[in-house]
């Protein structure tokens, strides 16, 4: 029997960058890569400490909450 499947079905099934993004950055952080760590590309060097790898999923954990809808996309701001 066919099964039908509709353009929100097939979406909802992949994650999302920012939810690939915190699923990485979870890993790292847990597997205590989240010392310093530093790479050279083409003679430009950037190094990353635990802190910045924390700021980085808090940032993430933010965008996944806005499109899932979880979370407001502005602040609110009293008016009284």
């Amino acid at each position: 029997m066919a099964t039908n499947y509709t353009r929100k079905d097939a979406t909802a099934s992949a994650p999302t960058h920012a939810e690939q993004m915190v699923t990485k950055l979870q890993a790292e952080i847990l597997a205590g890569a989240g010392g310093v760590a530093s790479t050279s590309v083409d003679g430009t060097s950037v190094s990353i400490n635990r802190a910045q790898l924390l700021d980085e999923l808090k940032y993430w954990q933010k965008q996944v909450g806005r499109e899932k809808g979880t979370r407001p996309i502005m602040a609110s701001a009293k008016l009284g």
